[in-house]
């Protein structure tokens, strides 16, 4: 009996009891770490307060980093001129940029050089007429300028008939000698003023003038102005033109371009222009006509053949 009773125990007993939890339940899962690779949205505080926070956080904006727009600009000062730069700089306490901007400004000023250059102005610097040379103790000395002084320094370097070094020199002494800045500049003799004079001719009175210019072992500009000069005489314009004659090119309409053109540039003497300017105004002409057939004519004075269609 009482084993029986032992027996429905244990049975009892071990029917109520709880199945031992698996090796998995027993165990917690491990959390799932967030991919650093994933981004999450989240939506924005729209408090003012967070607005205001979220203002003191953002970067500020600047404008656009000025030296960008700025051409570098290189000249050979003589060794006067680098010494009276060294005494502004201690003077006015000013840096070299601004004052060679300052003297640049000053001379185009006094050349009758529009304060605002059109944004296509030239700002290629012209080279000097004759080959000149520099003494040893020369200063290589280059600055950045603004877009607008560099193209006033390239348009009143063509209007002096100075290459872009020689303006540069100008300039500062200039400004040195308003602003009262001790020392002195030997100033050389200036070349006559000159204008930059740029024309489309034909293409094959371009390719005559090349060849005769090799020819006769000089420059085309030289080619050119005995051409202008040759032909202003045949049509009666004065040999020297009064002061103050006109040197501003007329147009009266717009020049043929049959057969092609090709671009043809010289700085011309003040004298020359005048003469060009007459011959223009008195045949109603432009000066790329009056250039082409200047050109034409010189080159059959001296017997340089026109060049075959196939040449060009």
């Amino acid at each position: 009996m009482r084993s029986v009773l032992r027996g429905r125990r244990h049975n009892t007993v071990g029917h109520n009891k709880q199945p031992a939890p698996s090796p998995l339940e027993r165990a917690p899962m491990p959390r799932k770490q967030p991919d650093p690779r994933s981004a999450s949205l989240v939506e924005p505080d729209s408090s003012p307060a967070a607005a205001q926070a979220g203002q003191a956080d953002r970067p500020l904006r600047v404008r656009e980093v000025q030296w960008t727009n700025l051409h570098s600009t290189t000249a050979r000062l003589g060794q006067d001129t680098d010494d009276r730069l060294t005494a502004a700089v201690q003077l006015t306490g000013k840096g070299v940029q601004d004052i060679w901007e300052a003297a640049i400004n000053l001379l185009a000023d006094r050349n009758g050089i529009r304060e605002k250059m059109p944004a296509g102005a030239d700002l290629t610097l012209p080279r000097p007429i004759e080959n000149r040379t520099f003494d040893g103790d020369a200063v290589k000395a280059t600055v950045r300028l603004t877009r607008n002084t560099r193209a006033r320094l390239a348009a009143v370097a063509s209007r002096l008939g100075l290459g872009g070094s020689e303006a540069v020199v100008e300039a500062l002494n200039t400004w040195f000698d308003e602003q009262g800045v001790p020392g002195e500049h030997a100033i050389p003799a200036r070349p006559p003023t000159r204008h930059f004079t740029k024309v489309m001719i034909q293409h094959a009175t371009s390719e005559r003038l090349k060849r005769e210019a090799k020819r006769l072992k000089r420059s085309a500009q030289s080619v050119m102005e005995e051409s202008i000069n040759r032909f202003a005489s045949r049509h009666g314009v004065p040999e020297t033109m009064p002061a103050g004659s006109p040197v501003t090119l007329p147009r009266p309409g717009r020049a043929s371009t049959h057969g092609g053109t090709a671009s043809a540039t010289a700085r011309l003497t003040e004298n020359t222009r005048a003469r060009l300017v007459a011959v223009c105004v008195q045949q109603s002409r432009t000066a790329a006509e009056v250039i082409n057939e200047a050109l034409d004519a010189f080159c059959d004075q001296t017997g340089m053949p026109r060049p075959d269609d196939r040449e060009l």
